[in-house]
């Protein structure tokens, strides 16, 4: 009896018993992660943008038939945004604005996502040479990842412990340095969750809108973009200022000119739902609509729209994920 369970724990648990193998490892999640119809992941998130470390507390609940529920609460400022995908469509929520976005997206099998159990799956599938790494009792799966808007995303660990658990995935740049990571610090695999969890009226019923609407009034300090393309300058800047918010508008010119406007968000009394034809967008610290010509997202009580017509998708959001609140003087 004894032999017949160790033959099966061997079988079963792919450490410890004979050769492993980046297949074998890559078999068991994909086992893990097919057979799961409902699951929640539950972890924090750091992400690394120049010098500026962004931590965040994520929150994914998934239901079979695509239904996908992203809670991203930036530890700093408690800054929340949800990412919702269901029948209707994909929307970013921003509770504390009452607002959301609803997109026509392919979102998120567009690119990458690391708190996604589906997109990690698919990356190390996707990559014929992917590699397994052994630290002590932990299982690393390394392969290439899918950031069609940030080139500097080059690779990923993925790590598991001995039961073949998921721990922690850290996302790199072409230097080796970790980038993006997530934490797990709980997966259950075998959820309860219902469709009613994803019904966007419910989520908003449940959001607490009182929590950034004092930040909305004036703009105390004037965000700017700490980078800027080579060849593009500073040229001005002008405050528009009404009843009840305000608005800078922020001119850059040179071989890549844009326009940038930040301005006081509006809380209305009944959450706004708008339609776009943008893409949603994420990208470090950012989670934004994206267009041809346009960037727009919001944060900490603002919203932020990039203009222009002579730059790509990635330049627009090296820009957005640069601003930074910094003194005047010193930008000019």
């Amino acid at each position: 009896m004894k032999k017949l369970l160790f033959i099966l724990l061997c079988s079963i648990l792919i450490v410890g018993c004979g050769k492993v193998d980046s297949e074998k490892v890559l078999k068991e999640f994909e086992t893990k992660v097919t057979n799961s119809d409902n699951y929640t992941l539950t972890g924090t998130m750091e992400i690394i943008n120049n010098e500026d470390v962004y931590n965040y507390e994520v929150n994914v609940s998934y239901l079979k038939g695509d239904y996908y529920k992203v809670n991203l609460i930036n530890t700093n400022n408690e800054h929340e945004q949800v990412i919702l995908k269901n029948d209707e469509g994909v929307y970013v929520i921003t509770p504390s604005l009452n607002k959301s976005f609803k997109f026509q997206s392919d979102w998120p099998n567009n690119s990458s996502q690391t708190y996604i159990l589906d997109s990690l799956l698919s990356d190390l599938k996707n990559d014929a040479n992917r590699e397994l790494l052994e630290e002590g009792d932990k299982l690393i799966l390394k392969s290439s990842v899918n950031y069609p808007n940030n080139s500097n995303l080059v690779s990923q660990t993925v790590t598991f412990n001995k039961e073949m658990d998921l721990e922690k995935v850290e996302v790199f740049n072409d230097a080796g340095v970790a980038q993006i990571t997530l934490v797990v610090t709980e997966l259950n695999l075998k959820a309860n969750n219902t469709k009613e969890i994803f019904n966007l009226s419910n989520i908003i019923q449940e959001s607490d809108v009182d929590t950034e609407t004092e930040t909305t009034g004036t703009i105390e300090n004037i965000i700017y973009p700490m980078y800027v393309p080579t060849g593009t300058t500073y040229s001005s800047e002008e405050k528009i200022t009404n009843e009840s918010s305000e608005r800078v508008i922020l001119t850059y010119t040179g071989e890549k000119p844009f326009i940038m406007i930040e301005e006081t968000a509006q809380v209305p009394d009944e959450t706004e739902i708008t339609a776009v034809n943008g893409e949603l967008v994420t990208y470090g610290n950012i989670v934004g609509v994206m267009t041809d010509t346009s960037l727009n997202w919001t944060s900490n009580g603002m919203e932020y729209y990039i203009v222009s017509s002579n730059m790509n998708a990635e330049e627009l959001l090296q820009i957005a994920a640069s601003t930074a609140t910094v003194a005047v003087s010193s930008i000019k």
